[in-house]
């Protein structure tokens, strides 16, 4: 630690001890980078992709080469992934689609847009980044997600589905004014042509005068199976299409050039008209005045490379509707495509994966799925809602026990918002799983439909936090500042495994919307501290810990308090007594905490989250808001609001984000040794 007295390594060392004594082992990556980083690929297994360091070595190939680097691509993915960890089964799906399009389109100048950017490791591999991919999702190696500070190849920095198409359009319009003539490519998959945005833009292309390909990968999955009208329409065309039907389809495509359909506003006449009629497999595209081909055979690359040649030349936009199989080339992921949509690293044990370090203990979200099920079975009323992530947020204890009142309603977020209100109003008690990050899709529909109707919904929201390697456009530092702007919205964060099932029990019995939200972490197996067991009380927080001769207060909002714990008692170590409050709620704010700052003692809040519009702001906002305002007193009342600073944070392990933005054990202790000028 920086800027402390003469003892700076002692303190440090008790810093150290104290956390390893009450923080659940970390789920970082900081071990595993170490051993990646020295890796050294022996490309002479990779005859192909040895050779291969830009587009431009790709263009030299013959089809039958590209065939062979398409498997060599595929097990260096899976080489890769196996040490990193990463999302495996969507990118082994893609490689022959990526290849192909490489090959025909000169990406250089031409621009390829990503849906549900976790499908671009091949893509990544081919433009210039191979070396890097070695450490794919850590410190000094590749994003897992396009990211055009790495590569001009990367249009856009793409981890949410849905938005490849209304942004190719823009690009597309863009190109145009400017009098260019290169090529537009859209590359949507993984289930996000159900997302909303993705229709709302298919909408829009008659904006469109000019060339512009919509690539639709379709192996009908998103992270679990796509769920839905729409994804049993694509189940229906793939189900009636044999092997040699797709080899017609290429060969009739290519023979036939595609003309423009009729207007929107014919098509959605036509379809009122026959909304009962089932509809064969180009019309419901060709309704929304967009020419459809396919579906094609997504692994036949030869095939790819002829279609793709053929569409190249196509002066209006048009859909190319590809079937792939997710986790091609992996029988692991081939057969339990939704386990290894994203993995942690794995060692292979004959035809057995295994997981390369023994899981360590449970996670929030592993307390959250069995603490759900044991409130559901004492309240009929409770039904669950997921957005296409039944695994990831914990919910699939709760579909096996009660599959009639879980509902998967897709990658559409806001959606799922809408029919939770619904369902609320209604008088069941809907629980609504979404990532952090996915979350943000569906503010509106938590303004207008769930707060400013006060309906009781419970949000769990999952990933809040850093995330660790998944990055930036997977963080979840926004939740708290958009939420607890809204009326009838009580916001709070367990701290333990304890405070789990207290936060559930309170949300679900509560009178208004409630959110809960907690980290990508592993949670502490025993209380961090007595007040654990306290039952939630709204708007109240408790002492974790208190010392008659304290100095200092620190004021943890959620799973952080475990550093802010171990902070304590290594300055306890150093003769050092603090106080630590455990909020629990970020809103409404409990009016002690604001009492505490006026008392004269250093106020150190401590979040996981941005520092704007955080629950330190909250609290420094109740505190203006005092009859007689709030003035800082001189005789040492001072508060530091340790969070996350307002940049986008790298790919990284958790731990070593959580070091970087100074909100773990070490750094807090360091800031109340600065304001206690020790």
């Amino acid at each position: 630690m920086q800027n402390l007295s003469s003892e700076e390594q002692h303190q440090e060392s008790g810093v150290k001890r104290q956390v390893e004594a009450i923080r659940p082992a970390s789920t970082g990556l900081s071990a595993e980078l170490k051993a990646v980083a020295g890796i050294d690929v022996d490309w002479q297994g990779y005859p192909l992709l040895a050779g291969i360091n830009g587009v431009g070595d790709l263009k030299r190939f013959s089809v039958a080469q590209l065939k062979q680097l398409a498997d060599e691509i595929r097990q260096f993915i899976i080489e890769t992934v196996g040490r990193t960890g990463g999302h495996l089964a969507s990118s082994l799906g893609v490689v022959e689609i990526t290849l192909a399009l490489h090959y025909v389109f000169d990406f250089e100048r031409d621009k390829l847009v990503w849906d549900v950017g976790h499908q671009c490791y091949a893509h990544k591999i081919i433009t210039g980044r191979k070396e890097e991919f070695k450490n794919l999702r850590h410190a000094g190696g590749v994003s897992g997600f396009p990211n055009p500070e790495e590569s001009p190849y990367d249009q856009f920095a793409v981890g949410h589905a849905g938005t490849s198409i209304g942004t190719a359009i823009g690009l597309a319009l863009g190109e145009t004014k400017q009098g260019k003539q290169n090529k537009i490519v859209a590359f949507v998959g993984d289930g996000s042509i159900v997302n909303g945005a993705s229709f709302e833009s298919l909408n829009n292309l008659g904006l469109v005068k000019r060339q512009m390909l919509i690539v639709l990968n379709d192996n009908s999955m998103a992270i679990d199976a796509t769920q839905g009208a729409v994804a049993k329409y694509f189940s229906k065309i793939r189900l009636s299409q044999t092997y040699e039907d797709l080899r017609r389809t290429t060969k009739d495509i290519l023979e036939h050039t595609p003309v423009i359909g009729k207007t929107v506003e014919e098509a959605i006449e036509r379809i009122k008209k026959n909304i009962r009629m089932v509809l064969p497999a180009s019309q419901l595209f060709e309704s929304l005045n967009v020419p459809y081909f396919g579906p094609v055979d997504g692994h036949d690359i030869g095939a790819l490379v002829q279609l793709f040649r053929a569409l190249k030349q196509v002066e209006h936009p048009v859909i190319l509707h590809c079937h792939t199989k997710k986790g091609m080339g992996f029988m692991p992921a081939d057969s339990q495509p939704s386990k290894y949509h994203s993995t942690g690293p794995f060692k292979m044990n004959g035809d057995v994966v295994e997981p390369a370090t023994e899981k360590q203990g449970r996670t929030f979200t592993d307390a959250f799925g069995d603490e759900l099920v044991k409130l559901a079975e004492k309240d009929k009323k409770v039904v669950a809602i997921s957005s296409a992530m039944c695994e990831g947020t914990g919910l699939k204890k709760f579909r096996e026990k009660y599959p009639d009142r879980f509902y998967d309603v897709g990658i559409a977020e806001s959606a799922a918002v809408e029919i939770a209100a619904g369902l609320a109003k209604s008088g069941m008690r809907p629980v609504v799983c979404i990532y952090s990050t996915f979350l943000q899709r569906s503010f509106d529909q938590i303004f207008q439909d769930v707060s400013l109707q006060n309906l009781p919904v419970v949000f769990c929201i999952d990933r809040a936090g850093m995330v660790g390697a998944d990055g930036p456009t997977h963080h979840g530092l926004m939740d708290i500042g958009y939420l607890r702007m809204m009326p009838n919205l009580a916001l709070v964060s367990p701290a333990d495994a304890v405070e789990m099932g207290g936060a559930l029990e309170f949300a679900l019995s509560a009178d208004r919307a409630v959110c809960v939200r907690y980290p990508k972490e592993l949670i502490a197996s025993q209380q961090i501290a007595e007040s654990s067991s306290e039952p939630f009380i709204l708007g109240k927080s408790v002492v974790a810990r208190r010392n008659d001769g304290s100095v200092a207060v620190i004021i943890s909002y959620g799973s952080i308090l475990v550093e802010a714990i171990a902070a304590a008692r290594a300055l306890a170590e150093e003769g050092i007594e603090v106080d630590v409050i455990n909020a629990r709620f970020a809103a409404p704010i409990d009016s002690r905490i604001v009492e505490l700052i006026g008392a004269g003692k250093p106020v150190i809040t401590v979040e996981d989250h941005g520092v704007a519009c955080g629950f330190g702001s909250a609290i420094m906002e109740v505190a203006g808001q005092h009859s007689g305002g709030f003035v800082p007193r001189r005789d040492g009342g001072a508060v530091r609001m340790l969070g996350v600073p307002k940049r986008f944070v790298r790919h990284d392990s958790r731990t070593n984000q959580l070091m970087e933005a100074g909100i773990n054990a070490d750094k807090i202790a360091e800031t109340v040794c600065q304001m206690l000028n020790r």
